[in-house]
């Protein structure tokens, strides 16, 4: 009885587990929330030297995409992203503020073989900067520096537990660089002061779901 059993039932497992961990091709949405970790800026910006410590942040996003088989699939992304921030410009100090940034990414993704219900995957990206800003406050003022049209990059890596045929969530690793551009001050009655060129390094830590069409 029980070698009937097992005929039976292992079978009928091991086939549920092959059918969730196979992909078809499809559309697919894909949200996330995740932490945002940045190194410090010290550098000159072109008129004055800058220091900026950042502290662990937050990222949400969301991307749109098409599988094309088992291992191959193509992304439109958005994230948000803001690192609260204390900024030494010039002589100045400013004990308060945050960098931020609004980015539209093109990801393309590669899914190596499942174990089980787990398929690792990997992926590069190429963002453009929608927004990107730096505030700076003190004494209840604040100033905001800011560009548009930047290029940025990213490369990633994680693992995606598909639960049912349709969902699935995933955790994942990030890291992206660029340059902010000539961040100018968005007060219109403010000297043309700029910040340039600082670096963007973002490091992301992400957790999100899937739902496939």
């Amino acid at each position: 009885m029980k070698k009937i059993l097992t005929s039976c039932i292992l079978p009928t497992l091991l086939f549920s587990v092959s059918t969730l961990a196979s992909e078809t091709k499809g559309y697919y949405l894909k949200p996330y929330i995740g932490l945002s970790f940045m190194s410090d800026i010290n550098q000159n910006t072109g008129a004055e030297d800058i220091d900026v410590q950042l502290d662990q942040g937050f990222v949400a996003g969301g991307a749109f995409g098409y599988r094309y088989n088992d291992q191959v699939a193509a992304e439109f992304a958005w994230e948000y992203r803001t690192n609260d921030s204390e900024t030494q410009l010039g002589g100045s100090n400013f004990p308060e503020g945050n960098y931020a940034s609004n980015v539209l990414y093109v990801n393309g993704i590669y899914f190596f073989n499942p174990y089980g219900l787990l398929t690792p995957y990997a992926g590069v990206g190429l963002g453009w900067m929608q927004e990107i800003d730096i505030d700076l406050e003190r004494d209840g003022l604040e100033d905001s520096f800011s560009n548009s049209g930047s290029i940025t990059y990213q490369g990633f890596a994680g693992i995606e537990y598909k639960f049912t045929s349709k969902w699935s969530i995933h955790t994942e690793l990030r890291y992206a660089g660029g340059k902010s551009g000539n961040l100018k001050n968005e007060d219109q009655n403010s000297e043309d002061v700029i910040i340039a060129d600082l670096n963007y390094q973002p490091f992301t830590w992400q957790l999100g779901g899937k739902y496939s069409f």
